[in-house]
Parts: structure tokens; sequence; C-alpha cells
């Protein structure tokens, strides 16, 4: 069963003695969403910044800078052990509405998640690659920390909500508004009732890694010669309004066909096609037969509306021993029928972007030769093949918005455990 303990919250002094203005310099978006560009503009606004801890000029340099902020108390921690609510106010990209998501975070005892029999509660629902993993491997080694919580879900029916209302009716004790005008939010959980209720839901549950899967592999590693048992964790209710999936589209970097009719010659046979007079009307369609097998397609300055044919079935046609259920998710259709059955797309021809306005514009550009269009898939999607011990396809999932790096610390030390 999975096991919640409470932590020493270290956050920035100035954060609390400044306010928002002053750590919305000192904070960072995810490590894996940085670019180059940004990752110095970061650096630059401020030498306490926590991306020159966790996308350093070395990885001695990142624990010998943690070190330095914690001595100096750049970084302090209550006197309490505590849980923390998280909440973030942020805008649909799809739509501009302004919508708000809260979850609670503590440390969620590491266990095995591979192979799927040796799993105690906590289920990975993405692949794990092992050259991601050595990079932040060398970051815990050096550092000892977790720098922002894993993404976890579970389906709790609503569970915490009475808890997390009770304490955002206050002022936060942490804020910080992100790159995108979002606003984070933390509130410090150290009742006792109430933290025994939060690890009463942890342990009833269980708890699926929606973003994080190679940070946990790494930090088990690391628990493994002598690192911390624990690792930092965000919890969010599958009903919660504001959990909300989005996704990643395809870009084709060569396709063996050489003009649009081609195009439609190569998947006729699996897929009925319909021309579509734009974007607008491609999204319109897209969302009404979202139930459906149903891809969009941009090539040749043309929008394609894509749906599997009713007499086809992806589990006679999808390859693998995989189950039924996974054969017929849209993804597993999306590359395995479209992608190289039909065009014949080898899977080093196939990059994921997540801005499809970006992604049409790269069509135009001659820079792909074109773009796959999907619906995100659903939270019912994930906890089905989780529960059947698989994974999902590959960048089948993107949880937005993430949790900033800086804003709560995890250092791994004896006196914690």
């Amino acid at each position: 069963m999975p096991e919640l303990i409470t932590f020493r919250n270290f956050h920035y002094k100035e954060a609390i003695e400044k306010g928002t203005e002053r750590l919305n310099d000192l904070v960072a978006p995810p490590y894996d969403v940085i670019s180059e560009e940004e990752k110095q503009q970061l650096k630059s606004r401020d030498p306490n910044n926590i991306c020159h801890v966790i996308l350093p000029e070395s990885y001695e340099m990142a624990g010998k800078k943690f070190r330095e902020m914690i001595d100096n108390q750049t970084l302090v921690y209550g006197e309490s052990r505590c849980l923390c609510v998280y909440g973030i106010d942020y805008y649909r990209p799809d739509t501009g509405e302004k919508i708000s998501r809260y979850g609670f975070v503590g440390l969620l005892k590491l266990e095995e998640i591979f192979p799927p029999s040796a799993r105690k509660g906590i289920i990975p629902h993405e692949a794990v690659f092992k050259k991601f993993c050595e990079d932040r491997l060398q970051i815990i080694q050096n550092t000892n920390a977790n720098f922002s919580p894993l993404f976890m879900i579970y389906d709790g029916n609503g569970a915490a909500e009475e808890i997390i209302a009770k304490y955002t009716k206050k002022k936060p004790y942490l804020q910080a508004v992100d790159r995108e005008g979002f606003t984070h939010k933390i509130w410090e959980v150290w009742k006792e009732k109430d933290v025994k209720k939060l690890q009463k839901i942890v342990k009833d549950h269980d708890i699926i890694i929606a973003d994080g899967h190679h940070r946990f592999i790494t930090s088990l590693s690391h628990s493994k010669n002598g690192g911390c048992k624990y690792v930092m964790a965000l919890f969010i209710d599958f009903n919660d309004p504001g959990l909300i999936i989005y996704t990643s589209h395809r870009e084709l970097h060569d396709i063996p066909v050489k003009n649009l009719e081609e195009f439609k010659s190569c998947v006729c046979n699996y897929f009925n096609v319909l021309d579509i007079k734009n974007f607008e009307e491609l999204k319109v369609q897209m969302d009404k037969n979202k139930e459906n097998k149903i891809f969009g397609c941009y090539l040749h300055e043309t929008y394609l509306l894509l749906q599997l044919k009713d007499d086809i079935k992806p589990e006679d046609v999808v390859p693998g021993d995989k189950s039924k259920e996974w054969k017929n998710l849209s993804l597993s259709v999306l590359h395995s029928i479209l992608i190289e059955k039909c065009l014949k797309v080898r899977k080093n021809n196939v990059t994921f972007v997540k801005d499809v306005n970006q992604g049409i514009q790269r069509v135009d550009q001659g820079k792909i030769k074109a773009l796959v269009i999907v619906n995100p898939s659903t939270l019912e999607e994930v906890q089905k093949i989780t529960k059947l011990g698989e994974i999902m396809p590959q960048k089948s999932t993107y949880f937005y918005p993430k949790p900033l790096s800086g804003l709560l610390i995890h250092v791994h030390t004896d006196k914690i455990e």
C-alpha cells in the first residue's frame, strides 16, 4: 500500500520576507520544459535561481551551489514537519477559461514499479528511457534533494476536498507567478488530524504516476545506494475539475508519397478521408467525434479528417501481444495502422509537438512533411490500461500545468527520516 509521510518544507527565505515578486525571480519551470535560451535567462535573472541547481554547468556545481544556499540560509525550513496543499490558478490554452486545480504534497515511499507484479499500489503509465534517467540520477546524487514534486493522480471521489478547502480559505504561505501568468500557491498542513486523513487517502488508493517517471526511477535507484526512501509528490484527485489532460501531436518528417492524392490512396483501405476547409472546422469535427478513432492531418496546405472504418477491428490489425483494450486506443491505431502500416513512416521520423499551431507552421515552412493532430487521451483510458498492468503508448498524455521547481524543496537527510 502507498505510504505518505510529512516533510521539512525547504523554501526560499525571501519568499516569506519579500513575497511573490521576489519569489518569481527564484523559481523555474520543470527542468524538462526549459529551453536553452530560457535556461540562460533564468540564470541571469538571479544568482540563486533554482535553475543553477536543476540545470547546472556541471553536476558537481549543482551540489556545491545547493549546499551554499542552505548554509547561507537562502533556503530555510520551518520547525514543524508538514504536508502542503498546492493550488494553481491557470488559464486553459484551448479556451482561455480561468480554472483552479488543487492537490496535496508530501513524501511518498519509493517502491518497485516494474515489472507489474512488483507493484504495491504505485502505478506507472509511461515507459522510462535510460538516457533521461542518467541525467536526473546525477542531480540527485550530487544534491540529495527533490526540487519539484512528482505529479500523481488517484481516484478519490473528492476525498480530500474538505481538508483542502479549509486551508485554501486562508492566505497562502508561499505564492509565485510563472512565465505564463499562472499563480502557484502553497499552504502548510501540520495539524495531526488533517495529516492523518490525507495519509489515509494515499494508503487506500492506487496511485498513478502522471508525470515524473524518470525522477521516480532515479530516486528509487538512489535509495538503493543509501539515499532517501521517499520522494516528494503532488497528489491530484481524478475528480478535480482542474485536472485536464492535453496531448502531443505527431510530426512526420518523411512520408514516401509525392502528393495529396497519393497520401489518400495510402490510407483509404483503413480510413475514411474527408477534406476540411480550415483548422477551425477540423477542431469542431474532432471534438464531435472524439469517442471514435479519428485524427486530423495537415499537409500540402490541406486539412484532412481521417476516421478508422467501422469494419476495421484494431485488435486484428495492431501487432503484438498487448490487450484488446490497448490495441483499441486511438494512439495505438495512429502509430500501428496509420503511421506505420499505411504511410510506412519509421519511428525515427516521428517527433512530437504540444502546440498545434507551431506544428502547422513547421509544415508550411517545409521543416516537416505533415502534422497529425490527435485528441487527448482520457483519464478513464489511463486508469483502464494501468489496471491491466500495461503502459500507455509513448506521449499519450500531457498533464498541464506542471508544478514549479524551487517552490517546495525536500532535502534528504537522516534528520528528515
